[in-house]
């Protein structure tokens, strides 16, 4: 099952992080300087209980393909993002 997490902020990061622990094939959609930066040095999540640093090597996209297919997309964005992101998903 492919999975896109479309939304790279704090929630999206952390739910792309633990489908892909989980042995999940899962893609992150991030943008601009993020993007580059997780797909330079992966995903770095800090847990602030253990002060260790997690990095997971996880797929990452910057805008949806045409012919992109998915069986499951979970969209993490502010209610404010939304509309923008409705467009995209429906193209």
């Amino acid at each position: 099952m492919k999975i896109l997490v479309y939304g790279a902020g704090v929630l999206g990061c952390n739910l792309a992080r633990n489908l892909l622990r989980a042995g999940k094939d899962v893609t992150l959609l991030a943008r601009g300087n993020w993007a580059a930066e997780i797909k330079q040095n992966g995903l770095r999540i800090k847990d602030k209980f253990s002060l260790r640093t997690s990095v997971s090597r996880i797929p990452v996209v910057t805008e949806l393909a045409p012919d992109a297919k998915y069986d499951v997309i979970f969209v993490v964005l502010r209610y404010t993002q939304l509309d923008s992101a409705l467009d995209t998903l429906r193209a």
